[in-house]
């Protein structure tokens, strides 16, 4: 995506001393580096390129030239951006340089400033954007040397304008659900399937470039516009490319009659996920549903959005989700019978990283090979008449349960980070699991739009906080010497009491912000302990931490003390930020 050039209106006489010069730079730089991602690691390569200039500067006992530096960008810069930098550079000043292979160490200064500006190219590259520096360096070769002043404080303004990247933490609701705009098409395969392909217990299934009456319509409905602006609603076009996949497409047609007690036609009704690249990172495979015939009654289920999330692919309707991560299943409207067979067209594409297409050709790549293969199996289990097709329908059956109750109650990235927490060693797996959720909490409550997937949330925060509870309970069970703590005892359970009985009032839906975040009505409750204590799922917790820490004081170590004072200063932090802006 190209960026014109701005017009310049100021000088390079004035340009250190004015605001409206800075805004002007800023003004210039921003539309470079509108990659998310690239906004982000130009705070590590700057911060690395910029500790280096300081560290110079300091080693040849040039102090006052760090303090200028300071002055002259918090002068021009605005307000918390002069504040966070001033405060980084200071920090800078007193991270002296580390010993690094017997180098001088103006040498390993000098080391940092390129590998620091070299890297802000790499990253560039990584996110397929051109460098601010196109735009003027064989016109304004002097830019460069404003470029570099306010380098830092222009990627802080970066970090700043994207809320410091903490939406990321947020988990989205990334399902796409609009209509197409090629209705024709659509029609055409709807009189298409009506009448040639007859009407079985079983699902059919078709591969839609295989017939000449279906490649036409299925090939324009690949690029549909509908469809197209449905992904670009989730993912942006700085951000991610999006290619189709068309070995994957299909056609399916639902089975008509009773259903067969075991069959793989069974795991449609059943949690799972259809692919297992849920590692792939940056990628996703997305499964694309086009109603081709009238439905209102088969609806499809995403519990890990919220647990009355669904969908109905009605005619010319369109449901996009992961294809490897995302749980999902099918039922029945309560009293609604179709007209006619729900059929529906799958498409397929792969997004990646924008630039990345080799990445992307690679992911889709292995989807298809594991596509083809499953495939496989699923047919061969429709009518499974013999001890090997019943064997392996039960084998699908089982493995998509495993599957979906580890995704509902733990997650495989979960996994993933708790293994590397682990893998880091005793205290920053203490630190990176006991405090997890907080962070979570926190950034949810903040970040709502847009729409959260609450069931990923709450599987997320419940998960991790059932890790921090088991660290608190290792840490502190030992100091416990009844009958003579049992007052102590009591006065914690009291308190963490309070909390329970009020999520119990609340409900859990409620107690992980169903209400704020509009997935259930708000409803007052009286019930004690609501209208005798303020906050009292958070003001139990801070009684009970404080109860353990006025009884048990002298016996908790040290790190006890901290573990237990980071809980109450998360969870004060949480309930300051729900004091100042929810909505009820």
């Amino acid at each position: 995506m190209g960026v014109k050039e701005a017009e310049s209106n100021y000088s390079l006489k004035s340009i250190f001393w004015t605001k409206e010069a800075y805004k002007q730079i800023a003004k210039e730089f921003h539309p470079w580096h509108r990659h998310d991602v690239d906004a982000f690691l130009h705070l590590w390569t700057t911060g690395l390129g910029v500790w280096g200039a300081v560290q110079l500067a300091l080693q040849y006992e040039l102090t006052s030239l760090a303090y200028g530096y300071i002055a002259m960008t918090a002068i021009t810069s605005p307000a918390l951006t002069a504040v966070l930098h001033s405060a980084l550079i200071y920090g800078f000043m007193n991270l002296s340089v580390p010993e690094f292979m017997d180098l001088d160490p103006k040498y390993v200064c000098l080391l940092a400033i390129a590998l620091g500006y070299g890297g802000q190219d790499v990253a560039h590259w990584a996110c397929a954007e051109k460098t601010y520096m196109d735009q003027y360096i064989k016109t304004k070769p002097w830019m460069i040397l404003i470029h570099s002043f306010w380098l830092m404080p222009l990627v802080i303004d970066g970090g700043i304008m994207r809320s410091f990247f903490l939406p990321w933490i947020v988990s989205k609701n990334r399902n796409i659900v609009c209509d197409v705009a090629c209705k024709k098409e659509v029609d055409d395969l709807r009189n298409w399937l009506n009448t040639n392909v007859e009407e079985i217990p079983e699902t059919t299934h078709l591969w839609p470039h295989k017939q000449e009456g279906t490649t036409g319509p299925v090939k324009a409905l690949q690029n549909d516009a509908g469809v197209m602006a449905g992904f670009r609603r989730v993912f942006k076009p700085q951000h991610f490319d999006v290619m189709v996949v068309e070995e994957m497409n299909e056609i399916y047609v639902t089975a008509v009659g009773a259903k067969k007690k075991m069959s793989s036609d069974a795991v449609f009704y059943t949690k799972h996920s259809d692919g297992p690249y849920w590692w792939l990172p940056f990628a996703s495979l997305y499964r694309v549903l086009i109603g081709v015939t009238n439905n209102s009654m088969v609806r499809t289920n995403f519990n890990l959005q919220h647990e009355t999330h669904n969908e109905v692919v009605g005619l010319y309707g369109v449901l996009g989700f992961d294809y490897n991560r995302e749980l999902h299943f099918i039922d029945h409207v309560p009293g609604v019978v179709n007209t006619e067979r729900r059929s529906l067209v799958k498409l397929h594409y792969i997004v990646y990283p924008k630039g990345w297409h080799w990445y992307g050709k690679l992911c889709a790549k292995l989807n298809t090979n594991y596509n083809t293969w499953a495939r496989g199996n699923f047919l061969a289990t429709l009518r499974p008449d013999a001890f090997q097709s019943v064997a392996l329908a039960w084998c699908i059956w089982l493995t998509t349960i495993f599957n979906s109750t580890f995704e509902d109650f733990v997650g495989w990235p979960n996994l993933v980070y708790v293994l590397c927490a682990y893998a880091l060693g005793p205290t920053p797996f203490l630190v990176l699991t006991s405090f997890r959720h907080y962070v979570t909490y926190i950034c949810t409550f903040a970040f709502r739009k847009p729409q959260v997937a609450h069931g990923f949330f709450m599987r997320d925060v419940l998960f991790f906080k059932s890790i921090a509870v088991s660290h608190l309970l290792r840490h502190l069970l030992p100091m416990v010497d009844l009958p003579n703590d049992a007052p102590g005892l009591l006065l914690a359970l009291a308190g963490f009491g309070v909390t329970m009985l009020a999520t119990a009032r609340l409900g859990m839906v409620r107690t992980y912000f169903g209400s704020e975040l509009g997935f259930v009505k708000p409803k007052w409750i009286t019930g004690f302990p609501y209208g005798y204590i303020p906050h009292p799922m958070i003001v139990g917790q801070l009684f009970a931490y404080s109860s353990i820490l006025i009884w048990w004081h002298g016996r908790i170590s040290y790190e006890n003390y901290a573990l237990i004072g980071t809980h109450m200063a998360l969870y004060t932090t949480h309930m300051v930020q729900e004091m100042m802006t929810s909505s009820y």
